[in-house]
């Protein structure tokens, strides 16, 4: 009798069963290392971007992949998350950030959010994009400067860009940023009220930096000096040269400057050959 032909539906069981063990042996060897940053599990998804092919959509090769990492031993976290307007976008974001196995808890407001993580070193939140108001301290100023103990901004949402128009988020977490070669970082600074925005973005750009202002806040209503969130394009250590630059250059204009994170940039899809 002749041998019976494989059918496409039993390659496919194959398949399954060898995707089956492959994920089962990465448990266990991820068991033995740290979980993954934000910037290596960038690094890997880049990677892995780049050498795909074939007609299985990119938005669910990463959904799989960020799936599988959520899952691995010692990763699904306590996440905290807006939940004021858009509640069930945010915790979508989570859930495909955090992975379906994280335990999610809503708050009311981006400061609720910051407070939460801060109380717990192995929390994480997401919060809405930044906002300007001059009358009260903007969520944004409550995160911690890099060096100290406390929440952070670790990743932008979504983590892939598509040609419509975004709807964005920020996750925060006590991590440090680690350059990925494709960076965003998030600098915090401080500026006497009277300095004008036209002055302090030329000060920025003789300094090296390309910034783009983000958000405007104070302290308080009647503080004498403005807050401005900048994202710079790419990655500024602590102890970047520029910043010293900066600051000198300022002179009295600008009493402070703080890192408060940054992120990987969002992946752009290969373009179509």
């Amino acid at each position: 009798m002749p041998p019976r032909s494989i059918s496409t539906a039993d390659r496919l069981d194959a398949i399954d069963e060898k995707i089956h063990d492959l994920l089962i042996e990465r448990a266990a060897l991820a068991e033995k290392l740290p979980v993954a940053s934000p910037a290596q599990q960038a690094m890997s998804l880049r990677r892995l971007v780049a050498r795909h092919k074939g007609k299985l959509a990119l938005s669910g090769l990463v959904g799989i992949w960020r799936e599988v990492l959520a899952s691995m031993p010692g990763a699904a976290p306590s996440a905290h998350v807006f939940a004021g307007n858009q509640t069930a976008f945010y915790r979508d974001l989570a859930r495909a950030y955090f992975g379906s196995a994280a335990s999610i808890e809503g708050h009311p407001s981006a400061s609720a959010v910051i407070h939460a993580c801060a109380g717990d070193p192995a929390a994480v939140g997401l919060v809405p994009p930044p906002d300007s108001d001059e009358n009260q301290r903007p969520w944004w100023a409550q995160l911690t400067p890099s060096g100290q103990a406390g929440p952070r901004v670790i990743a932008r949402l979504p983590l892939m860009e598509t040609s419509e128009t975004q709807a964005i988020a920020y996750a925060i977490g006590t991590l440090e940023q680690e350059p990925t070669g494709d960076d965003t970082s998030m600098i915090i600074l401080e500026a006497n009220a009277d300095l004008s925005r036209t002055k302090l973005q030329s000060l920025i750009r003789q300094a090296g930096f390309e910034a783009q202002l983000v958000a405007v806040g104070r302290d308080s209503p009647r503080s004498a000096s403005r807050l401005h969130l900048l994202e710079i394009a790419g990655f500024v250590a602590r102890d970047d040269s520029r910043l010293g630059s900066l600051l000198e250059q300022a002179g009295d204009a600008i009493v402070r400057l703080v890192s408060v994170g940054g992120y990987a940039d969002p992946i752009r899809p290969p373009k179509a050959v």
